[in-house]
């Protein structure tokens, strides 16, 4: 599969006011979207959390995480996203495609909204 860009709105949770519109590259093999240090400084989020990631050549490493406001295409969620360090790539990852309810259309290098999946309702 092709890589590609997408413009994304990144906004504090804490600190509406605070936005920064950037280019990822949608990675289908990242669980979470990686976001420059300096950006989500800018915003003024919290680091609330340090996790252990698994880099595609089997590297292992650990990254701070937060979440911030993602808007891509008008579809809005709050989304947690690690602190990519210099060098590192900014890529869209799965946990943000999934909350928007955005798939990956390889061949068109677009992303394709759609619905978000929920259990039966017994009720029904």
């Amino acid at each position: 599969m092709g890589l590609f860009n997408v413009k994304v709105k990144l906004t504090s949770l804490a600190a509406p006011q605070r936005d920064e519109e950037v280019s990822l590259v949608v990675d289908t093999g990242a669980t979470l979207s990686w976001i420059p240090r300096e950006i989500l400084e800018r915003l003024g989020v919290a680091t609330y959390s340090r996790l252990p990631f698994t880099l595609a050549d089997g590297r292992e490493l650990e990254r701070d995480t937060t979440a911030v406001l993602m808007t891509i295409d008008g579809r809005k969620a709050a989304v947690p996203v690690a602190f990519g360090e210099p060098g590192e790539e900014a890529v869209l990852g799965a946990t943000a495609r999934e909350s928007l309810g955005l798939v990956v259309d390889p061949v068109g290098e677009k992303l394709v909204p759609r619905n978000l999946l929920a259990l039966r309702n017994r009720s029904a």
